[in-house]
């Protein structure tokens, strides 16, 4: 004996769910072809669907009830798809970093081919940990050299002002 409804008394002569084809749709044991069918009956058939509402309101209040509490199990489900969608997005930043890193260290090591440059390296190529610690004393020191300036520029500035406020203050007493 199958579990499940028999799918060719889900509708009647007309074309309409059954008493029983409805019952089934509620208790739950139509197969996925018949719940696929049944389903697509009551977004079109307004009377069905009206009939499946009436049978679902007139259960008794205990069956309307979820049988067990949703929320921390979607709540669950929210933290877990967050950490891996922000997961993602550094895990993916990092590798177009590395990616970055392993392509200039090719082209620095290998070097680019003779049609894109016209100098010869002289020397031996250096190590990649050697080019790349070469790289960010370089970067820091242009950024030291960066402040600098602006500092010089900075202290001309109020050197200036300060003359000004000087200057205006004498002429003012004479």
């Amino acid at each position: 004996m199958s579990l499940y409804f028999d799918n060719e008394k889900l509708f009647d002569a007309e074309g309409h769910l059954t008493d029983a084809g409805l019952y089934a749709l509620k208790d739950g044991t139509l197969d996925d072809l018949g719940a696929l069918e049944a389903a697509e009956h009551l977004s079109f058939c307004d009377y069905c669907l009206l009939r499946y509402t009436a049978l679902i309101e007139a259960a008794p209040e205990a069956m309307k009830q979820p049988m067990r509490d949703l929320i921390p199990q979607v709540q669950s489900l929210m933290r877990l798809r967050s950490f891996r969608i922000m997961t993602n997005r550094y895990v993916s930043a990092a590798a177009a970093v590395v990616l970055g890193f392993v392509l200039w260290g090719a082209v620095s090591t290998f070097g680019l081919p003779d049609v894109l440059t016209a100098q010869q390296p002289t020397t031996p190529h250096e190590r990649f940990g050697t080019k790349f610690s070469t790289a960010v004393n370089g970067f820091y020191k242009s950024l030291d050299d960066t402040f600098k300036s602006f500092t010089l520029t900075a202290e001309n500035g109020l050197d200036q002002i300060r003359a000004q406020s000087i200057g205006g203050s004498t002429a003012k007493g004479e």
